[in-house]
């Protein structure tokens, strides 16, 4: 999982540093940078699998856009420092470090790879080792010999991008290239888009949700079942069946769930389901999710949710870790949602004088954490107002 994320120089991320657990909600007024924080761990785990302008373009950004406005005009590297733990094939923990720059061109509307590291925390031994205009190496696996990278390579993506044969180098490489191809964002979920028929097969359901119908369509057996005792504990026992039916144009998809009130079955598609309800059914999908040992990002999960069902939908994304390996970055504004989470996992977003994101883990102060003897974690948010949250914070520094 993701322990530590270190970032300079990406949107309001200038020396900007924080802690994670396997289930991180992150909180803090509009503006403070929950999204960007999301968006430069997406960015992260993209750039193993596309080229930085594809990125750029799929999220209708430009280069000018990502660079930070608070840093230095000079300064043209954005700096990701990210710190690991993984477990080996032989079940011991395998604690690495993943550095990447990422140069900037404004006038060109350019990204390059500046360098990128891969090293073991403990012992400091490289895996990784690259830097633009000077080449690098890629270590080997058993018994294979490293990867020489030429000074003549210049990169619009992560190294790790460009390796096709993992088994040929070591085994913490492909622990953090299986956690990165693996991670998701869905931070852009849009009840619009779930509405609509899907065709052909999904391992999960995309970043907007738009691949939920065929997602639940493949589902195993097993996982339908999961699914259906999820969905009941939240929503309740007036939902008898969920299934998702081709009809029409051949291959496409849609949602049906069926409601049972007293002698009376009603059939609901996609198309009539409130947004909220679409919602819940894509958090319990990406609970299903078979590809494990992962990060999932979640952009204000309290949209359109009623707070009644808080408290056990938090319990199904609470459990995601145990089940299944994937670790959470949620997002919320919602104080109802916050008491349904481990205090421990909670981090506060605030903006310095210089206009800088920075983080703390909320209840690690001592004075905010006495309250909790006699207030809800939401309940101590909602009875402060951010200069006093923050005037704590800063008092412990």
């Amino acid at each position: 999982m993701l322990k530590k994320l270190e970032i300079d120089n990406f949107k309001s991320l200038v020396d900007f540093h924080m802690d994670l657990e396997p289930v991180t909600v992150v909180i803090g007024n509009n503006a403070t940078g929950k999204s960007a924080i999301l968006q430069a761990i997406d960015f992260l785990c993209s750039s193993v699998r596309e080229d930085f302008p594809i990125i750029i373009e799929r999220r209708n950004w430009s280069v000018e856009n990502i660079k930070s406005k608070l840093a230095s005009p000079g300064n043209n590297r954005i700096n990701f420092q990210c710190e690991f733990v993984f477990k080996s094939e032989k079940g011991q923990d395998v604690h690495i470090a993943w550095n990447v720059t990422v140069l900037t061109n404004i006038s060109k509307n350019q990204l390059h790879l500046g360098n990128e590291f891969v090293y073991d925390l403990d012992t400091r031994e490289e895996y990784l080792h690259y830097v633009s205009g000077k080449g690098g190496f890629i270590k080997g696996g058993k018994n294979q010999p490293d990867i020489l990278l030429p000074s003549s390579i210049e990169l619009q993506s992560s190294v790790l991008k460009i390796l096709s044969n993992m088994m040929s180098v070591a085994e913490p490489i492909r622990l953090l290239k299986r956690f990165l191809i693996n991670s998701t964002s869905f931070e852009l979920l849009s009840p619009s888009e779930m509405r609509l028929s899907s065709r052909g097969e999904a391992n999960d359901i995309g970043m907007s949700g738009k691949n939920l119908p065929s997602f639940i369509k493949m589902m195993s057996q097993e996982q339908k079942k999961r699914f259906m005792e999820k969905l009941r504990f939240v929503l309740g026992d007036k939902i008898e069946t969920i299934d998702a039916a081709t009809k029409g144009k051949p291959g496409w998809t849609q949602i049906n769930v069926q409601e049972k009130y007293q002698n009376k079955t009603i059939t609901v598609n996609s198309k009539e389901m409130s947004d909220g309800i679409l919602r819940v059914l894509a958090f319990i999908a990406i609970s299903e999710i078979k590809k494990s040992d992962a990060v999932l990002l979640l952009d204000e999960i309290e949209n359109g949710i009623n707070t009644n069902y808080a408290e056990n939908l938090l319990k199904v994304l609470n459990d995601i870790y145990q089940e299944s390996g994937h670790q959470l970055i949620l997002t919320t504004h919602s104080t109802v949602f916050l008491d349904y989470v481990d205090k421990d996992g909670i981090v506060y977003l605030y903006r310095n004088e210089q206009g800088e994101t920075k983080a703390a883990k909320l209840f690690e102060n001592k004075a905010l954490r006495e309250q909790l003897d006699y207030m809800w974690p939401g309940e101590v948010i909602l009875n402060m107002s951010t200069k006093e949250i923050v005037e704590k914070i800063l008092g412990d520094e």
